[in-house]
């Protein structure tokens, strides 16, 4: 099993200001703190980097911008 970190997009907040940024409940994730900003990322245990794709997938993110695989 490898490790992958897995970055998703999400649609586009309007409301998202890059210099100004909002902390608060985040759409992604109960343990972030974005609140507007359009891409997350997470954690995937997985045997290669296609099955992470599948597991952001599966977890209803169709929008992946990157997989990087941890360690060796």
């Amino acid at each position: 099993m490898n490790m992958y970190i897995v970055t998703i997009k999400l649609p586009r907040n309007p409301d998202h200001d890059p210099k100004n940024k909002i902390t608060g409940l985040c759409p992604f994730s109960n343990a972030c703190s974005d609140s507007t900003g359009a891409h997350h990322s997470f954690l995937s245990s997985a045997l290669t980097e296609e099955d992470a794709r599948q597991d952001a997938d599966d977890r209803g993110f169709k929008h992946v911008t990157r997989v990087e695989r941890i360690g060796n």
